[in-house]
């Protein structure tokens, strides 16, 4: 009894799990029929573009033309060859013909398209799908007066364009252009050149390391450092162009112009090289190597064959003197070579001068190498240490680049400061001139109706002032300060105890003391 008890309960809980089963069926039926019943979203496929017909090569014209599955898959062409693909000919005694669409061919090659362009060589490689020739051997690409030769040779048949990479020259006219790389384009007739680029010319060498040349234009221009050589000039820039045709070109980044004596460099050079004129802009530095001198300011005008140079916005001129540097700045500098050892200089406008021991301003002025003269005209005013001069012109003597001494014409009125607060030594006259050792002025002689005022020291203290007037006097000085004097017959004068002079009588007529304008410094110059 309990047997078959245990075996009803048994049977009783395997029918209770076939129910549930039954209705999980069920419901699994239906979410597949759903399902089914849910069209599937399909991806649109993208439409292809019909792809181009290759055209295929046409035999033209043939001696003999054989055929022979069993050997090879290409048509054998012999004799008198001409093919033509898509108004290109290409002619050549033999080749092989790939199912019309690639050929390889050899001897006496020779592809034309048009009347204007022709390309000769020995092997051939043509592929009618992407129009790309490869030749060898003696390979010369000819359009009008330009001629490409090299050993490889790539020729993009439709764009007309020839690539080389294995070195090629190419000839136009007087030019001859000689690179590593090249690439020539019939459209543009433009070709650029790449490594090792080198143009030579009857008149002049360029080499660079890119260069585009213009075929029409016969313009050559420059990318990366390039350099051109003449037997007068030297030229180097890193960017620019030059027009081979007209001889005129333009230079930018660290350009730089050289001649047998000068330098001239700028942002920007533009040169006519039939005229011999050039101009610079912005930076420009005009350097005489013969008289070590410099130039520099904003814009510049040069004309090589007279050795002339004319500088302006922010112009200054810097020449060494005694191991010393002699600045002069105006608004205009004109400077001149006449030989190796003779050149001038003219400062017109607003000049100022500055040299450690030496300053003065004026509105023009010009200095002479032959004879080392420096002249300043127009209301000049020249200091040295502690003393002033002022003339109607103003003549500076420069022996061996070493100061030697000036000379005040007309009007002249040399001032030396006694000390720092109201005591001057000053001396009047038509004329004075001084001279100078170890850069100080040791010795000044005084011509016609002169006037001299100075203060008379003992020891470290002045004690009595002398006024002084004569046709004719000589004055020494020692440290800057007047040491002692000499005049001629008749002179008319005295000396007073300090305590009993006047302060306004510590003048002469006409005193000036203009220090404010003295430049201080080499950027002083630039102030006004």
């Amino acid at each position: 009894m309990f047997i078959k008890k245990a075996l009803n309960q048994a049977f009783g809980n395997l029918q209770k799990e076939m129910r549930k089963l039954k209705y999980i069926l069920i419901f699994l039926i239906i979410g597949f029929i759903s399902m089914a019943q849910v069209k599937p979203k399909t991806k649109e496929k993208k439409k292809e573009e019909p792809k181009k017909e290759v055209k295929i090569i046409t035999v033209k014209q043939a001696n003999s033309l054989s055929f022979d599955r069993s050997k090879s898959d290409a048509q054998i062409l012999k004799g008198n060859v001409i093919c033509e693909h898509e108004g290109a000919l290409l002619y050549c005694d033999s080749a092989l013909l790939y199912s019309n669409k690639t050929m390889e061919a050899g001897g006496n090659i020779r592809i034309t398209k048009g009347d204007s362009i022709q390309v000769t060589g020995n092997k051939l490689i043509y592929d009618a799908t992407t129009k790309l020739a490869v030749l060898e051997g003696s390979v010369v690409c000819v359009e009008k007066d330009m001629t490409l030769t090299t050993n490889i040779l790539t020729f993009d048949v439709a764009n007309s364009i020839a690539n080389y990479y294995n070195g090629g020259t190419i000839v136009n006219k007087e030019n001859t252009l000689v690179s590593k790389n090249g690439h020539y384009y019939s459209s543009t007739k433009d070709i650029t050149f790449h490594y090792d680029v080198e143009l030579t010319n009857p008149n002049y060498k360029m080499k660079s390391d890119t260069l585009r040349y213009n075929t029409i234009n016969k313009t050559a221009y420059f990318i990366g450092p390039s350099i051109i050589i003449s037997k007068n000039d030297y030229i180097y820039c890193e960017n620019g162009y030059y027009d081979t045709d007209k001889e005129k070109s333009a230079f930018s980044i660290n350009a730089l112009l050289v001649t047998k004596n000068q330098k001239l460099k700028g942002d920007s050079l533009f040169y006519d090289r039939n005229a011999k004129l050039g101009k610079a802009y912005k930076n420009i530095e005009l350097t005489d190597t013969s008289q070590k001198s410099i130039i520099y300011g904003n814009y510049a005008e040069f004309k090589q064959d007279s050795s002339e140079a004319l500088v302006t916005d922010k112009a200054l001129y810097a020449r060494i003197i005694e191991n010393d540097t002699l600045f002069i700045h105006a608004d205009t500098l004109y400077h001149r070579d006449l030989d190796s050892v003779n050149n001038f200089l003219n400062a017109y406008h607003h000049v100022r001068l500055y040299k450690s021991n030496l300053q003065a301003v004026c509105d023009s002025a010009s200095y002479n190498s032959k004879d080392s003269l420096m002249q300043l005209f127009n209301n000049p005013i020249l200091w040295s240490n502690k003393s002033q001069a002022t003339a109607s012109t103003i003549k500076i003597f420069l022996n061996n680049n070493a100061l030697k001494g000036f000379l005040l014409e007309e009007n002249s009125f040399l001032i030396n400061q006694a000390d720092s607060i109201d005591k001057f030594n000053q001396m009047s006259c038509k004329s004075i001139e001084a001279f100078f050792v170890n850069d100080t002025i040791r010795k000044a002689i005084l011509n016609d109706n002169v006037s001299v005022l100075y203060f008379v020291k003992e020891k470290n203290s002045y004690v009595g002032l002398n006024k002084t007037t004569c046709s004719f006097m000589n004055v020494w000085f020692k440290k800057e300060e007047v040491e002692r004097a000499t005049l001629n017959s008749k002179p008319q004068g005295n000396i007073t105890p300090l305590a009993d002079v006047k302060k306004e009588d510590f003048l002469l007529k006409g005193f000036n003391w203009q220090y404010l304008k003295k430049p201080k410094s080499k950027s002083d110059l630039f102030k006004r």
